[in-house]
């Protein structure tokens, strides 16, 4: 998770799963949601979802060059391509989507995806995306409250201490993605009241 600037201007200073909205050159139609996820990922964090052509040899070095082009306005499916680098779309994971309240002067349609990271996945900040940020026990996020997290991440990291383990987040919200597309003030004073439960772990 990373924390987002106090200059931002959509949950500034709040606690977010990396991820941000689609570019033209993510495709169209249910994929390009996950070209974004990999892009995003890959701008805020600096993890490639993918893999090397050829070894990894100078990876570290082509993966940042890579991403300094995305963050210039590149393209990710050429942007790879010309760095040898492979990415894996299909190991995204659909486990959720949630639609702000109409009366929201800007209103946000988000898909969550999930992800088995490997423990070499190393988080690498941009400092113009994020002012601090890691690996977090979801749990830990439940201490925190509005502003400091957004309702809808909130009630995914109650879900994902509440399952325990990648495999049963993978398993279950995979089968069966939380959906909400109507955010109601009662919706919202639910996901807020959420506690960690008893004998949760991650």
């Amino acid at each position: 998770m990373l924390r987002r600037p106090g200059r931002s201007s959509f949950a500034a200073d709040a606690f977010v799963f990396p991820g941000g909205a689609l570019d033209a050159s993510d495709g169209a139609g249910d994929s390009a949601y996950l070209v974004a996820g990999v892009r995003e990922v890959l701008e805020e964090v600096g993890i490639l979802i993918g893999e090397a052509h050829g070894g990894d040899t100078d990876l570290a070095a082509r993966v940042e060059a890579a991403r300094s082009k995305l963050l210039a306005g590149a393209g990710l499916m050429e942007t790879v391509t010309e760095h040898d680098l492979a990415v894996f779309l299909e190991r995204l994971v659909y486990i959720g989507r949630f639609i702000t309240p109409p009366r929201e002067g800007r209103r946000y349609d988000t898909r969550f995806f999930a992800l088995a990271a490997s423990r070499d996945m190393d988080v690498r900040l941009h400092a113009a995306e994020a002012v601090e940020g890691g690996w977090y026990r979801p749990e830990s996020m439940l201490g925190l409250e509005f502003p400091a997290i957004m309702p809808p991440t909130r009630m995914m990291c109650h879900e994902f201490a509440r399952l325990g383990s990648v495999d049963a987040i993978l398993r279950t919200l995979g089968a069966h993605p939380i959906e909400v597309t109507e955010i109601t003030p009662e919706v919202v004073a639910r996901w807020t009241a959420l506690q960690p439960e008893r004998g949760a772990s991650s």
